[in-house]
């Protein structure tokens, strides 16, 4: 069978659109209407297998308004037996709550457990056609087993079950009305719980009778009917969650004190974490989604969870009971609930949650940014889902820095045992993490091609821990590469030595080892990076051409009309007599009609010459173009007004020559004032800036210096990232916003024995050219060559050269290294300007050549 739907793709991405989308639920939301409309049992589950933080809530929500646009309103969104999960799905469809997912024409109704109102309110004929949205009924799948007894007590397991058959009055049984629907459409939410091993639960979805059922899972199994499939490796891949980072001892923990030194190592690790989004915080003041990072631990049992409750409470580690929240089956008491809720807001005062596998689905705060697990996982989608409650990006979307992008997973193994390890990932329940399965050898090797860094000791400063550039898998901004040696205790430095050697990206995933004797909590989390200028340029400075353009303010006066103007345009004012239809009466077939006979003249009525004055007046003070300042308002009086009305040739005002008069004055006025607008002249002033501002650059927050790229090295540059090596620039690190116009170039100009020194400009430095008296653009280098000339130089792509803006600022820069010649800060200094196409430069093997294709202007 199919849904009475259709697959209209102008649809998808309108809603798309509405819903704010990513492009891999938007093929998400596409497939699944595929299969709708095709033949399908409605029975077997159509399995959305999708990486946990990818955004199921999002295509649920899609799919439901989806559905409402062709008549489809009745969804049940069936959850697992969670309190959290099921509370968490009802405000996301709560119009209202702050967890409400925006985007619907029509806010859902929603139905649940606690509230049968909105069902209630749509049995009654008064308001059964009343609502526009989908109805969604919020259920967790214990609620919709068939009860076992007639009577049971109202808010327990079973009494729920029989609440929701209970014939009601009004209304009747909630269960008998949604199984006699023609349209149900079923969504089980973390439908990995749903399947044929969980009879009980998989027989309540059937009962139902749904007219389509459809599952969400990060889990899915080798028999779901997996319609679509977007894993966690492509997730990472594509920015949408964070990256793992699996965190080792070397050669793990003592067993008399495991415990407490791994909770220790979690404190640290959060410890780092607060200063780095603090740090962000500070760097970021107009970051509306300030958050606080969390510790989660997962633990073996309600007992243990209670003893490392009283650990993180106590002395040493977080010594405050407020800060540590334990949620498990005995602890789940409303208080208990209402903190978990309110974890992302800004008054929460927890800093770790202790729990049982009680919050391995659906719970979606996105503070969590370590993990700990002190016992082994019994199960793979049990550490999965676990794992993915620390998926979510704090701030949204990447920021660029490890500490917030990364979620650290200490582990309770020992580096050395996971290079023993046939498949690593599937051990943490992050299988999904890359597309095949990784062992340690090939965390091993991946360590050992040089993809890892060395991290220096901030209290060794030592030039060897303090030189170098950094990798991507780390926020530290200065780091130097570590010697791979041979055997699996030597991977970068021996055990116990204050270096930290972090893995490379082995299929999105990344691998710390720390040494035995080490701390993790970094004394000094990310010094701020600082680029001094080159020594042999040290104290050198020069005046940089910056221009502010501008038209001339000179305001319209009435005295700038000569008499001339004003005599003739008099001189048009005529008085034509009025038209007066004329109709004579007739009679048609026994009626009265009128038929249309010659018009006559008569005269206008008459107008005082204080009324023509006084419209005159207003009329022309109401157009807007002429201030009416004491000046202009005597000048009309006394010249303008006197000559028109002398020259007016009107003996006897009548209301036709009232509005000839206006007419020619106005029109006269608005000449006068397009031409006075049209002679202004656009005035150029040079604002000479000194430069360079200092001769110290502190990086943004996050930005390493990385190392120089070779001219066919194209596919490993990063837009707006710092790269150093740049001997001939006053600094020896710059940032560049494309490969071909301007990385290509700075090349060029480092390396060129024609150039004594360049410096790469950006937007703080003040070096602005105004090519508009609205519109200014910021030139990308700025040279020296050995002829002593300086040189404006702008880097673009080749579509420039047809490019009308461009054009213009090209043209402005020449107008302006011109104007220099005789600007006293610039006397004796010769100034020239290029635009460097990219083939020009590519083609360029010197600065030379690449003038001569350049055609620069001076």
């Amino acid at each position: 069978m199919a849904l009475p739907i259709a697959l209209d793709q102008g649809l998808i991405d309108s809603i798309a659109t509405e819903f704010q989308l990513r492009d891999p639920n938007k093929r998400a939301l596409r497939e699944l209407i595929y299969h709708l409309t095709g033949d399908f049992d409605p029975l077997e589950p159509m399995v959305m297998h999708m990486a946990t933080g990818a955004g199921k809530t999002y295509l649920m929500a899609a799919l439901i308004e989806y559905l409402s646009r062709f008549g489809v309103k009745n969804v049940m969104v069936v959850v697992p037996p969670s309190t959290v999960l099921e509370n968490k799905t009802v405000q996301n469809f709560t119009q209202g709550s702050r967890r409400y997912v925006d985007g619907f024409s029509s806010a859902p109704q929603v139905v649940s457990p606690g509230n049968y109102g909105a069902w209630r309110a749509g049995q009654s004929e008064l308001f059964r056609n009343a609502a526009d949205g989908p109805m969604v009924y919020v259920f967790n799948v214990s609620q919709l087993i068939e009860p076992k007894k007639v009577n049971a007590r109202a808010g327990t397991e079973e009494g729920m079950r029989r609440k929701i058959r209970d014939h009601q009055e009004e209304s009747g049984s909630l269960y008998d009305y949604l199984v006699n629907l023609d349209d149900l459409v079923v969504i089980a939410d973390e439908s990995h719980l749903f399947g044929t091993s969980a009879k009980a639960f998989n027989q309540a979805l059937k009962d139902l009778r749904p007219a389509a059922t459809i599952g969400l899972t990060a889990s899915a199994s080798d028999t779901d009917h997996v319609v679509f499939h977007y894993p966690l490796y492509s997730a990472i891949e594509d920015g949408y969650v964070k990256s793992p980072m699996l965190v080792y001892r070397e050669n793990g923990y003592p067993k008399d004190s495991a415990e407490e030194r791994q909770l220790l190592d979690a404190v640290s690790l959060l410890r780092n974490k607060e200063a780095a989004y603090e740090a962000y915080g500070k760097a970021n003041t107009g970051e509306a989604k300030r958050t606080k990072p969390l510790l989660f631990v997962v633990c073996e049992s309600v007992a243990h969870a209670g003893d490392v409750t009283k650990i993180l409470q106590g002395p040493g580690y977080f010594g405050d009971p407020e800060a540590v929240l334990q949620f498990d089956n005995k602890h789940n008491d409303a208080i208990t609930l209402r903190r978990l809720d309110e974890l992302d807001s800004p008054a929460s005062t927890v800093r770790a949650i202790v729990s049982v596998d009680r919050l391995k689905e659906g719970w979606d705060t996105k503070r969590v940014a370590v993990m700990c697990a002190l016992r082994a996982m019994s199960s793979d989608i049990l550490t999965q889902q676990t794992m993915g409650r620390g998926l979510r990006l704090p701030f949204g979307a990447r920021t660029g820095v490890a500490e917030l992008d990364q979620l650290d997973i200490l582990s309770h193994k020992s580096f050395k045992s996971l290079l023993k390890d046939e498949d690593v990932l599937r051990s943490f329940g992050l299988g999904d993490a890359a597309p095949g399965a990784v062992s340690g050898k090939d965390v091993e090797e991946s360590f050992r091609q040089d993809e890892g860094q060395v991290q220096p000791n901030p209290d060794d400063p030592s030039p060897e821990t303090q030189r170098g550039s950094s990798s991507g898998s780390t926020a530290w901004p200065t780091t130097s590469s570590g010697e791979a040696t041979d055997g699996p205790s030597d991977i970068g430095t021996t055990a116990g030595e204050t270096t930290q050697v972090t893995g490379g990206n082995t299929g999105g995933v990344s691998f710390r080892r720390v040494g035995d004797n080490e701390t993790m909590q970094r004394a000094d989390y990310i010094p701020a990076t600082e680029i001094r200028v080159n020594e042999q340029f040290a104290g050198k400075t020069f005046l940089f051409p910056s221009t502010v353009m501008a038209k001339s303010t000179t305001p319209f006066l009435l005295s700038h009309i000569d008499d001339e103007d004003i005599i003739r345009a008099a001189r048009r004012v005529a008085d034509s007599k009025e038209a007066l239809t004329r109709e004579e009466i007739v009679v048609r077939k026994s009626k009265l009609d009128t038929k249309r006979t010659t018009d006559a003249e008569v005269e206008s009525a008459p107008v005082a010459e204080d009324a023509v004055i006084n419209e005159l007046t207003q009329r022309v003070f109401g157009l807007g173009v002429v201030t009416q300042d004491t000046k202009n308002t005597v000048t009309f009086a006394q010249y303008v007004l006197p000559t028109f009305m002398a020259n007016a040739g009107i003996d006897h005002w009548t209301e036709k020559a009232k509005q000839s008069a206006v007419d020619e004055l106005v029109a006269l006025v608005n000449e006068k004032s397009r031409q006075h607008a049209s002679s202004l002249q656009t005035e150029t002033t040079i604002v000479p800036v000194e430069l360079p501002i200092d001769e110290v650059v502190t990086l943004p927050f996050g930005k390493e210096v990385l190392q120089q790229l070779s001219k066919d090295q194209q596919a490993k540059f990063k837009p707006r990232e710092f790269y150093d090596g740049w001997n001939r620039g006053l600094f020896p690190a710059a940032s560049f916003d494309s490969w071909g116009g301007e990385y290509l170039l700075a090349l060029l100009l480092n390396y060129t024995s024609d150039i004594v020194w360049w410096k790469r400009l950006y937007s703080t430095d003040g070096a602005s050219i105004m090519y508009t008296t609205r519109d200014t653009y910021y030139p990308d280098f700025v040279a020296q060559d050995f002829d002593g000339t300086m040189w404006i130089i702008e880097g673009k792509s080749d579509k420039g050269r047809d490019d009308e803006t461009v054009q213009a600022k090209r043209a402005a820069a020449r107008v302006l290294v011109r104007e220099l010649l005789g600007e006293e800060d610039f006397v004796g200094q010769k100034w020239s300007y290029v635009i460097a196409y990219e083939s020009d430069i590519r083609a360029s093997e010197s600065w030379e050549d690449l003038k001569r294709k350049s055609n620069p202007g001076s």
